[in-house]
């Protein structure tokens, strides 16, 4: 009789293994797609971000231009140089003022990813408190 237990012990022991690594499969699957999810989602802002960014130099850069093509004209016969220094002085501000707007844009953005790390972080606490 103690023949018969164990062979239905081993029998549980694998069905539970076979489990296990079926529960640990599907897990697994289902962090990689939402790692893929975050994935396009990160693609597709900055994408977006390229874009925009492009448009608005564009313009920025034609406004600017014409701009300072208006002011050099109307100031032509009085101060031309002095206009043209302060139009310099007034860029050169506005670029340091963006270049800081980016860097803080750059240190305060989410990190990537954040929600499958965090799932991945949940699971691993689950595995450690059942062994």
């Amino acid at each position: 009789m103690a023949k018969d237990a164990q062979p239905g012990h081993s029998e549980g022991l694998g069905a539970a293994g076979q489990r296990l690594l079926s529960s640990a499969a599907a897990l697994l699957q289902s962090r990689i797609e939402l790692a893929s999810i975050e994935l396009a989602e990160e693609r597709q802002r900055l994408v977006a971000l390229i874009v925009l960014g492009a448009v608005v130099m564009l313009f920025g850069l034609l406004a600017v231009g014409s701009l300072t093509a208006l002011l050099v004209i109307l100031f032509w016969d009085r101060s031309h140089w002095l206009v043209l220094a302060l139009l310099c002085l007034l860029y050169i501000a506005v670029a340091a003022y963006g270049v800081y707007r980016i860097r803080a844009a750059i240190r305060h953005a989410p990190a990537p990813f954040a929600a499958t790390r965090a799932e991945l972080a949940k699971d691993a606490a689950v595995w450690r408190s059942r062994a």
